[in-house]
């Protein structure tokens, strides 16, 4: 799907993300974790390699809070709109 996903994009998405958690509890969230998984797939190596470092221990993970909106979620949706290339 995606062939744009550079490193730079992919930490530009990960800034814009982290700056609109609402509660520290986002970066552990099941919906902004999703949004990991898929950019952890369209990247290569060097983005799965990178994003390591965002994977929480599995028994951190939790379901969605329910904030509304969900930022997280609101970036993840946009990124798949746009699938993936950058606006």
């Amino acid at each position: 799907m995606n062939k744009t996903l550079t490193l730079s994009y992919l930490k530009d998405l990960l800034t814009r993300a982290e700056n609109s958690f609402h509660h520290e509890e986002c970066a552990t969230c099941e919906n902004f974790l999703g949004f990991l998984t898929q950019l952890e797939i369209d990247g290569g190596p060097e983005i799965q390699a990178y994003l390591t470092e965002y994977k929480p221990p599995r028994e951190q993970i939790h379901a969605c809070l329910g904030c509304d909106p969900c930022p997280p979620g609101l970036l993840y949706a946009e990124y798949l709109q746009n699938q993936g290339e950058k606006p």
